[in-house]
């Protein structure tokens, strides 16, 4: 799902236009505007995203999941040539976002805290001892993570060579939202708990007010070369010793983010005033905003069954 935010021109608003491979979409027919499109692997993706957003004159491009976003960090010029805006990163920051075992050597290299980690190909014997943690290098929402008491007890054999295999990190899971601007500059950051995750996103989450959380998604933003848009850090934190440990980062709007919108930090609006070249001071937020998410559903009238067809 992409959102391309038309603008302004003589509305009280900004209207959104969502475009999605799937006309299945609930959150497209929500929108203003919806627009089928191409996978984002195929050619004509780009093309096709770019007439679209010619056509309904928008002015910022929003991708929201983690395939979209390379594809649009290696395309911005395409855009921008055309006066669209794109909220994303720079290539270097998405690779982080999707290669675990690249912001691992990143983080390290930069004196940032996180766990010990290891590629399942080159694990020294000894090397981890307690809980360990094994994943996909490129995974996301949780899929293929496997948690073992033990190394002894993990099955290596079974993993196969795109894993990691790292220390379980103790405490227990904050996500941060922060948003950086043209410049640069970091114009918000909101952590929050996740109480609850169902199928990798949060279900049940509150705002919290940890400064030293804080501090370090600060330098994490400070120190991703090309941060742009909204992102967020992905850290375990425990208050007893202190520890705080980066576990990943996402170079996109997470699926948290409306917690941080409800308790003020609105993004869109920072945004958008920074690439107008207006100053935005750090947005102000509330700390002990609770979400509590439940499913609904989006009724759609006159829907032709032939269009799901072949």
């Amino acid at each position: 799902m992409t959102l391309l935010q038309q603008q302004p021109l003589h509305v009280e608003r900004s209207r959104v236009v969502a475009t999605d491979v799937s006309l299945l979409s609930a959150a497209g027919r929500l929108a203003d505007e919806f627009e089928q499109v191409p996978p984002v692997r195929d050619p004509e993706f780009i093309s096709r995203t770019l007439a679209i957003a010619v056509e309904h004159n928008v002015g910022v491009i929003i991708p929201t999941i983690d395939p979209e976003i390379e594809v649009y960090a290696n395309h911005r010029d395409v855009f921008s040539q055309q006066g669209i805006d794109i909220w994303v990163s720079s290539p270097e920051v998405t690779r982080l976002g999707w290669d675990k075992w690249s912001l691992y050597r990143w983080l390290r290299e930069r004196g940032l805290p996180t766990v010990d980690t290891f590629e399942v190909t080159d694990l020294p014997e000894g090397s981890l001892t307690g809980p360990v943690v094994a994943k996909p290098r490129s995974g996301s929402s949780g899929i293929g993570v496997v948690i073992a008491d033990s190394i002894e007890l993990l099955d290596l054999e079974g993993l196969d060579e795109s894993y990691i295999v790292q220390s379980k990190a103790p405490g227990f899971e904050v996500t941060v939202d922060f948003a950086v601007g043209l410049s640069g500059r970091v114009l918000a950051i909101v952590p929050r708990r996740r109480i609850e995750v169902r199928g990798g996103e949060v279900s049940k989450g509150v705002t919290v007010d940890y400064p030293a959380v804080i501090d370090v998604a600060r330098k994490v933003a400070n120190q991703l070369p090309g941060a742009y848009g909204a992102l967020n850090v992905q850290v375990f934190y425990d208050p007893a010793g202190g520890e705080i440990n980066i576990i990943e980062i996402n170079p996109r709007f997470g699926g948290g983010y409306p917690l941080a919108h409800l308790a003020g930090a609105n993004f869109f609006d920072a945004l958008l005033r920074d690439g107008r070249g207006e100053h935005v001071e750090e947005l102000k937020w509330e700390a002990g905003t609770l979400l509590l998410r439940y499913d609904t559903e989006v009724i759609v009238s006159g829907f032709d069954v032939r269009s799901i067809d072949g």
